[in-house]
């Protein structure tokens, strides 16, 4: 399975899957990942994120695609606050 990692405050940070992604948008000022499954992840910085950490997190997933070992640890351009699962409607 790979994931990466998200950076927070602290030298702290989260995990999201890099498997089965079928989008990664930027949502009011959120980083969204969207998966086959239905679900979505939103990434919540501390301030609004931008189209560039959209860039980030695809390059990140491209990484990993495929791949296992360690995780690429993605810095945004303002910490992480939160990643969230929803289902999709």
């Amino acid at each position: 399975m790979g994931h990466i990692k998200l950076a927070k405050a602290g030298g702290k940070f989260d995990i999201v899957s890099a498997d089965g992604v079928g989008s990664v948008k930027l949502a009011s000022n959120k980083v969204a990942i969207g998966y086959i499954a239905n679900k979505e992840v939103q990434i919540t910085g501390a301030s609004n994120l931008t189209q560039a950490d959209v860039d980030a997190v695809v390059a990140a997933i491209d990484v990993m695609e495929g791949g296992s070992g360690v995780a690429p640890l993605v810095k945004l351009s303002s910490l992480v606050t939160a990643t969230d699962i929803e289902a999709l409607t």
